[in-house]
């Protein structure tokens, strides 16, 4: 665990907050302040150990409020269901954030990297998010019961990889939502026969390149 005593510079948490407010204004959003303040101390904390452990290539506090949060919270109206797999969940993005926005959801964060899940439990014992459930597992080899409801992966993978690794609870009426960039035709028409993939765009105010979701699940018989 990063060293408390280090001499970091403080965060500038007045001007994150008015820039996460304004986000969630754009994204028709809105969180208590309370809420508010636990997904700033979550960054805060992303911010002190990724100095030890490279959790992420972002390192601008203003930057992480667009790029990760934002960006995180711009699925919420595509949220299904209680239980919610979030996959090669990296730092908890978009888990973590999702967690603190909707506390009567259960977020199982998976990640196959020791370092970015002893951080996740750091961040589950420090805020107290007791709807978030870090595993260091890989996805190959992950089984979960009960098993998700919806399974949620941000720039993870290409469709058809993921659709395969997530084919168990796709079969069980599981969908996918894929965060991603830019999304061309050719890796939609990569995925195989049998599911359907469902393009949404992504915006709000601010945005710094293209994103959208594609929501992939197995086509009904």
């Amino acid at each position: 665990m990063p060293d408390r005593k280090q001499n970091d510079a403080p965060l500038p948490r007045e001007a994150m907050a008015q820039r996460l407010s304004a986000g969630l204004n754009s994204l028709g959003q809105s969180l208590s302040d309370e809420r508010i303040e636990t997904l700033l101390d979550y960054l805060a904390e992303l911010v002190r150990w990724n100095k030890a452990y490279n959790l992420t290539a972002v390192i601008d506090p203003m930057e992480m409020v667009h790029r990760h949060v934002i960006d995180s919270l711009s699925i919420r109206p595509f949220l299904e269901g209680r239980r919610i797999l979030d996959s090669g969940t990296g730092a908890g993005l978009p888990g973590v954030v999702l967690a603190v926005a909707e506390p009567d959801r259960e977020f199982v964060l998976v990640d196959s990297n020791g370092k970015k899940v002893r951080f996740l439990r750091h961040i589950r014992r420090t805020l107290g998010l007791e709807n978030i459930e870090p595993i260091h597992a890989r996805l190959e080899s992950l089984t979960l019961d009960p098993p998700p409801d919806q399974i949620v992966a941000r720039a993870l993978a290409p469709l058809a990889r993921l659709a395969d690794w997530h084919r168990p609870w796709l079969e069980r009426g599981a969908c996918l939502l894929a965060m991603k960039g830019q999304l061309e035709q050719a890796e939609i028409d990569d995925v195989p026969d049998g599911y359907s993939v469902e393009k949404h765009a992504l915006e709000w105010r601010g945005m710094q390149a293209e994103r959208c979701i594609a929501k992939v699940a197995m086509r009904q018989s």
